[in-house]
């Protein structure tokens, strides 16, 4: 079956050439290969920014109370017998906040703080 024949009032005007390209480059041409898109320093800055985060909020506090159950001991006579299970307590709220690196950080310091005070207690080692 042929076509059938075209309507005498949509026939394009003679010497037409369409639209013409823009002239202004494409967003896709514009875009960087993907790892050139920032300097060093921007991606050790949101490195950097990561980390801290991580170390932040209730890890923070865990590796804090940790610290201080390791340091006081060891310049003053007094010791905090429960100052390591609330570090250790704060560490799993770090935990349950997706802060994996502080939580993990806040339990080894305050695994060692409780060491620490064992033996100041005397409770190992003497």
């Amino acid at each position: 079956m042929p076509p059938p024949p075209a309507q005498p009032g949509y026939a394009l005007p003679p010497n037409y050439q369409g639209p013409t390209a823009p002239d202004y480059p494409q967003p896709y041409q514009q875009q960087q290969p993907y790892g050139q898109q920032g300097s060093a320093g921007v991606m050790a800055a949101a490195a950097a920014g990561g980390i801290m985060y991580q170390l932040g909020g209730p890890a923070a506090w865990s590796i804090g109370i940790g610290v201080v159950s390791i340091v006081v001991p060891f310049f003053f006579n007094f010791y905090f017998p429960l100052l390591p299970i609330a570090g250790f307590i704060s560490a799993i709220r770090a935990f349950q906040r997706g802060r994996l690196i502080g939580g993990v950080v806040g339990i080894v310091v305050n695994v060692l703080g409780g060491i620490v005070s064992l033996i100041s207690a005397g409770l190992i080692l003497r």
